[in-house]
């Protein structure tokens, strides 16, 4: 069985002109169908508010779908597809202060504590990630993107060049760079 595409606004998608509108779609439908829930995935590492996932998410797809002619071939319809959403969220999260924090509901927080057995462990193991969670947030944007990229998403270095538009060796350097600073927390509680 073939996976559908999500249905998408017919208003904003009216708007987008095409000479080819069929074998447009189907090859659109074909990448959405491939890529839908690991753009979800990658658009939920920078907002947990399911609201502000599938607005992102939709924004996404019009954008991909009315650009998709201009598509150069310079990288995989994937990659051009994520450094679409990538450049949302970032314009996303510029507009709105309030997707800056992550909180915590209480339901998270008792399902945590159930599953840890020895209080200092799960104290030093909560402590670890607030403070490696703080650290990565304080990276600047440019090492925190590629980061994110190529650790939690599991991008290669040259997926997240091709995203980022930037040569690899950047973001080789980047990653270093993150790494480096990152270390001084991973050192302290892991010793």
């Amino acid at each position: 069985m073939k996976p559908i595409a999500p249905k998408l606004k017919i208003t904003s998608i009216q708007r987008c002109s095409r000479a080819n509108l069929e074998t447009t779609r189907s090859e659109f439908e074909l990448l959405v169908a491939k890529q839908e829930k690991r753009l979800r995935n990658f658009i939920i590492k920078h907002f947990r508010d399911e609201n502000a996932v599938e607005d992102i998410f939709q924004q996404t797809l019009i954008e991909a779908y009315c650009c998709w002619d201009s598509f150069r071939g310079d990288a995989k319809r994937a990659t051009w597809l994520f450094g679409i959403a990538l450049n949302i969220i970032r314009n996303t999260a510029r507009r709105s202060p309030q997707y800056k924090f992550h909180f915590t509901s209480d339901e998270d927080l008792e399902l945590e504590q159930a599953e840890g057995s020895d209080p200092m462990q799960h104290c030093m193991k909560n402590e670890f990630s607030i403070k490696l969670e703080s650290a990565i947030g304080n990276l600047p944007n440019d090492l925190r993107e590629t980061l994110i990229l190529v650790v939690q998403h599991g991008n290669s270095y040259q997926e997240a060049a091709d995203i980022l538009g930037i040569p690899i060796g950047t973001v080789r350097s980047r990653i270093s760079r993150s790494r480096a600073q990152l270390k001084s927390i991973y050192d302290l509680y892991m010793d």
